[in-house]
This record gives C-alpha cells, sequence and structure tokens, in this order.
C-alpha cells in the first residue's frame, strides 16, 4: 500500500464533505472541494493499474477482478441508499407531526413535507449502478453516489481494454480514452452546463459523469506507466514536483471563480501530485503518512457515502447554530468529528467484512496457474 494515497484519499473525502456543508467557503480547498472527487478518480486509475495491468491478461481473470471491485463499492452503495431512504422519511415525519401537533411553522407556508419514496427505475439503477449512467435528468438518492456508478463501469472498461488491447498499445489506448473522455467532459461542462456563467466547471454527474471519471481514471492509469517509463526518479526531483502541483492547486482553486477555464487543469494537476507521491517521499508524503490521514484514508469511502445523510440529520440544528456567536465553527467542528465517527462504524460493519467476503469469492474464482502450482508440488516431494 502506497501510505501517501491511502493519506491524500482521505484528505478528499473530507473536502467534499465540507465542500457540501456549505461553511468555510473562504478556504478555496472547500469552496472547489468537488474537484477533489477527479482526485479519487486519479488515484482509483493509477492504483488499479498497478494491480492489475499485467495480471487481466487472460479472459479467466475478468471475473475474479469484477467481483473484488464489486465487493467494494456495492455493499456500502445499497446500504447507505437504505439507510437515506429511512432518515430522510424519518426526518419528513418527525417535520409532519410537528405541523400536525402545531409545534412549528414552516415559513414557506408548507403544510406538509412529501415522503421520499423511490421509483421501480431509481431503485433498479441504484441496484445495477447505472444511476449515473445518463438515465435520469438529476441526481438520485444518495446523490455522492454518482460516482460509485460511473467509477464501477470504468473497472468494466478498464478491464476489457486489457484484455483486447495488445500490451505494446495499452498505453496509446489509454491515452485516448482519456483524451476523448475528457473533451466529452469540458463540451458538457461550457455547452450543457454554461460554466463559464454559473461556474463549478467539471461538475459533471448524472450525465456526463462516466466521462469526467473515465478521463481521470485513465489519465492515473497512464501516470503510472510514466513511472515505469521515466525509470528512478529521485526523492529531490520529487519533492520539487509535490511542491510544484501543491503551488498549482492553491493558485487554481484561488483564482477559479474568477477564472473558470483554469477548473480544466485540475485533473493534470492531480496526476502530477500522484506520480509526485508514489515512493512516499518528500514533504507531501511524509505528511500525509501522519496517522490522522492514514485514519481518514481508511474511513474515506465511508465519509464520502454518509455525509450526505448526516447533514439531513444536522440541519435544523445548522439554523440554530447559525444565529449564535462561533455558532459556524462549532457545527464545523462537530459535522467532522461526528462523520469520521459513523464512517469508523460504517468500516468496520459494513465496508471491511463485505469486502473480505467478496475477495474470498473472487479468490476462488481464481484461476490456479502450472507457474503457481509448481513450487506446491515441490514441497510436497521435499515432505
Amino acid at each position: 500500500m502506497i501510505r501517501s494515497f491511502e493519506g491524500a484519499r482521505g484528505l478528499a473525502a473530507l473536502l467534499v464533505a465540507l465542500f457540501h456543508l456549505h461553511l468555510a467557503l473562504f478556504v478555496p480547498f472547500i469552496a472547489q472541494g468537488y474537484l477533489f472527487v477527479d482526485l479519487f478518480f486519479v488515484l482509483s486509475g493509477y492504483l488499479i493499474c498497478s494491480i492489475y495491468t499485467e495480471r487481466l491478461t487472460q479472459r479467466d481473470q475478468f471475473a475474479p477482478f469484477i467481483v473484488r471491485r464489486f465487493g467494494r463499492l456495492f455493499p456500502l452503495l445499497i446500504a447507505s441508499t437504505i439507510v437515506y431512504l429511512l432518515v430522510v422519511n424519518g426526518v419528513a415525519f418527525v417535520k409532519n407531526e410537528a405541523v400536525a401537533r402545531g409545534l412549528t411553522k414552516f415559513s414557506s407556508g408548507i403544510s406538509a413535507v412529501p415522503y421520499t419514496v423511490p421509483t421501480l427505475a431509481e431503485l433498479s439503477a441504484t441496484v445495477t449502478m447505472t444511476h449515473a449512467l445518463g438515465l435520469f435528468d438529476r441526481l438520485i438518492l444518495n446523490s455522492v453516489s454518482w460516482s460509485i456508478s460511473v467509477e464501477f463501469y470504468t473497472y468494466l472498461l478498464f478491464a476489457a481494454m486489457c484484455l483486447l488491447a495488445p500490451a505494446r498499445f495499452r498505453m496509446v489506448v489509454f491515452g485516448m480514452l482519456a483524451i476523448a473522455a475528457y473533451i466529452v467532459t469540458v463540451i458538457a461542462s461550457v455547452v450543457r452546463h454554461d460554466c463559464f456563467a454559473a461556474g463549478h466547471c467539471m461538475d459533471v454527474t448524472y450525465d456526463f459523469g462516466f466521462a469526467r471519471c473515465v478521463a481521470a481514471f485513465f489519465l492515473g492509469a497512464l501516470t503510472w506507466h510514466a513511472g515505469r517509463g521515466l525509470g528512478q526518479v529521485n526523492d529531490r526531483t520529487r519533492s520539487r514536483l509535490q511542491w510544484i502541483a501543491l503551488t498549482a492547486l492553491v493558485l487554481i482553486f484561488s483564482l477559479v471563480e474568477r477564472m473558470p477555464v483554469l477548473t480544466f487543469a485540475c485533473p493534470l494537476v492531480f496526476a502530477l501530485l500522484v506520480f509526485s507521491l508514489e515512493r512516499d517521499t518528500g514533504p507531501l508524503g511524509t505528511l500525509l503518512q501522519r496517522p490522522v490521514f492514514q485514519l481518514l484514508g481508511e474511513r474515506s469511502y465511508s465519509i464520502y457515502m454518509v455525509h450526505p445523510i448526516l447533514l439531513m440529520v444536522l440541519e435544523p440544528v445548522r439554523k440554530k447554530l447559525h444565529q449564535l456567536p462561533g455558532g459556524d465553527a462549532l457545527l464545523l467542528v462537530a459535522y467532522v468529528c461526528i462523520a469520521i465517527w459513523i464512517a469508523g462504524y460504517s468500516y468496520r460493519w459494513i465496508e471491511a467484512p463485505w469486502r473480505g467476503y467478496f475477495n474470498r469469492i473472487a479468490d476462488r474464482l481464481t484461476p490456479r496457474r502450472a507457474a503457481d502450482a509448481a513450487p506446491r508440488s515441490q514441497v510436497r516431494r521435499r515432505v
């Protein structure tokens, strides 16, 4: 495991969660925190490519790969969706009861809060993880799960390319996919979402989120290949690259409100950052290996998936705290602490055991090669 990557993933998950809180927006990394989803994708592309690009050479390796990826994403997706529906309808029930008993009033004049009942299409799309492949004109249910949908099908695309493309052409294929998907993402941001006027360039989700993921994922895969092609890069150079990437990110995030076009450079800068961290060296690499960032990294997926649910629960408290001196700061600290705490239980009860379960299935599906069996037979003969 590259510990710097684990820390970077944890920090990215926390920044995305803080972005959705809509507080401390004077901090550029929080105000534009949605962009750190692209860091997830770049990291995923690098790691998946580093582990599987040489394994996915035979068709019988496809099933174990997909089972492992499915087990990584699906259980928490379903669990968080169920909890989301329970919480959103529980909040609606409490509000409706309060209105019925004359305990509160809504300034909007709404007498009742509607309950959220998912349609068959929404349930089917969530179970098949297709809900962010352009099937809907909005985000559905647990809104952040759009990225889980597109990442799973990007895994499928990666595996297909590994099996179909000869090894010597693989970088070319990955590059073509990254460029084509990047162009689609940019066009969708500028034309479909009018991001130069509305802001949030690159923030394509339910409609063109798959292109966004493919672009960043295969950029990450290219980053891994580049690292192998360039050979040994000394620690001093990597430290300099970390400072360059960090400086570039600070400038982009600080100036993006006035120059939205800078947003489109983020995936490239994230790739440079990932390349600089791959040896767990340098000042930033050392920082990200601290226990607090490793804890965030371990719980990053859970933090990402549970924070929208936590926001619903905290919404009534938020309105009251906002009226108090220092209330927003208190809410910010409480939100972070509670999100990390809940994510710990989510990781322990859902992520880890179900991932282990699906990994065991994948192990049984993994074919035993003659080369793998030879040492065992030799050991038996010695015994």
